[in-house]
């Protein structure tokens, strides 16, 4: 898109037929003419932004999303990771159980003796196989940072309500910038789909207590 000036009004136009061809436009599905005035998307964005990044109902909104979609692989991951982590503890209790055993044998060559042996090194070979299930369940997460980081993050950011309608140009297009913001038109449905992303990077430093190991955070997109 590329900002033009017409009748004494800011539009923004998409240059695809312009650029590309007619042709390339209708192969494509995508109409020969798309523009859109910039006052009607600054009145939708800054009320989206006022609802869902700075207003009092926005940690609800985020909990409603998340429990659509991100919440449910977190769920899925923990409950895998907690179920090797109980076998981890029942093969370390089984391994004890059979050092107990050997421990009622002065004799090596005795038969509970052996099949302590057998049983400790079946064991043991389970137990570094779970472990290593859990090392690499532990460094592989699910698309998007967990719920909690999310909602931490965005309860951390300060309320820019006032800010954005004092913005100067510049400072507005600093904040739209710096929350990654997305504006898609749908033309021939008439709809604007506005989508924000946060990062650790955006909360106030002494506010920054659940900030990803490693110093970068997976971004949270709110549609």
């Amino acid at each position: 898109m590329e900002g033009t000036y017409q009748k004494g009004s800011k539009w923004y136009r998409c240059r695809f037929s312009s650029s590309r061809g007619h042709v390339a436009a209708e192969l494509a599905g995508h109409p020969r003419a798309l523009q859109i005035k910039e006052e009607l998307i600054l009145h939708q964005l800054l009320d989206f932004m006022g609802r869902r990044l700075f207003g009092s109902e926005r940690l609800r909104l985020l909990r409603d999303d998340l429990a659509r979609t991100l919440a449910d692989g977190w769920r899925e991951h923990d409950a895998r990771l907690q179920r090797l982590e109980h076998e981890l503890e029942d093969l370390d209790r089984a391994l004890y159980r059979q050092t107990l055993r050997l421990e009622e044998h002065d004799d090596p060559d005795h038969p509970v003796v052996a099949l302590a042996k057998r049983r400790i090194t079946e064991l043991s070979a389970r137990r570094e196989a779970t472990v290593e299930a859990i090392a690499a369940l532990e460094t592989e997460r699910p698309g998007g940072s967990r719920p909690a980081e999310i909602e931490a993050m965005l309860a951390a950011i300060p309320d820019l309500r006032r800010a954005l309608k004092s913005a100067s140009q510049e400072e507005l297009a600093d904040i739209l910038d710096r929350f990654d913001i997305e504006a898609v038109y749908d033309k021939p449905g008439r709809t604007l789909e506005l989508a924000a992303t946060i990062t650790p990077e955006l909360v106030p430093e002494p506010e920054r207590t659940d900030r990803p190991a490693g110093g970068r955070g997976i971004p949270a997109i709110f549609p």
